[in-house]
């Protein structure tokens, strides 16, 4: 992003009377690439806030439910631009988990603003979720590109990108996945990942647990 910032604003500078829609374009690509370096450095502060901490720290019980719809709603611009829309296979009524709060909207948020990213337009993203003695695992799918095999264990990495179709996206930092994975470790979770989805062959699945209870502690 500053490359590009830098070589805009640099182009501007040596026109003495700019044309106005060509001044206007690059003012939209500045501010552009100016908004992708700011989420760059919110996201590596988040980072390393998160490895700053203890791996495992106690955590509060909260409603899943509510934090899938906190984040849904923060993605619904982007969403509703592709005419992408969310169908939820989760209890009606609270789904109570171990994590803090606004990390798990962050999580939701990170795996859904994917999801929306890669899907087709006028597709949908499915978010489940199965509990299981003390542990709930959640899923997202999507019905994308999908993530070739030798990629898929190192997309949480930081900065990792999958080349062609999912490499190339200005939107993305590169750091999404990485902050979902510390995150889940933190509160005594995993998160991992199954592509294509069966039966259509196509698409990714995300999925992730952490520990679940049934009433508030």
């Amino acid at each position: 992003p500053l490359t590009s910032i830098k070589g805009y604003t640099e182009t501007l500078l040596s026109q003495q009377s700019p044309d106005p829609e060509a001044l206007f374009s690059f003012l939209q690509v500045i501010l552009r690439n100016t908004d992708h370096m700011v989420k760059m450095v919110d996201d590596l502060l988040q980072l390393a806030r998160l490895e700053a901490q203890s791996a495992q720290t106690q955590t509060a019980v909260v409603d899943a439910v509510e934090a899938l719809n906190v984040a849904w709603k923060a993605c619904l611009p982007f969403a509703e631009a592709k005419k992408v829309t969310l169908e939820q296979h989760l209890p009606e009524r609270e789904l109570y988990v171990a994590a803090e709060f606004d990390q798990l909207v962050q999580v939701f948020r990170n795996l859904l603003e994917n999801a929306v990213r890669y899907s087709p337009s006028e597709d949908k993203i499915t978010v489940a979720c199965q509990v299981a003695g003390a542990k709930a695992t959640f899923s997202i799918r999507d019905n994308g590109p999908g993530i070739p095999r030798q990629h898929q264990q190192r997309v949480f990495e930081r900065f990792y990108r999958v080349e062609k179709h999912r490499g190339k996206d200005p939107g993305s930092t590169g750091l999404g996945l990485a902050i979902c994975r510390h995150i889940l470790i933190k509160n005594g979770g995993k998160i991992w990942l199954t592509s294509p989805n069966e039966p259509e062959g196509r698409g990714a699945t995300f999925h992730f647990t952490l520990p679940s209870s049934h009433s508030v502690v």
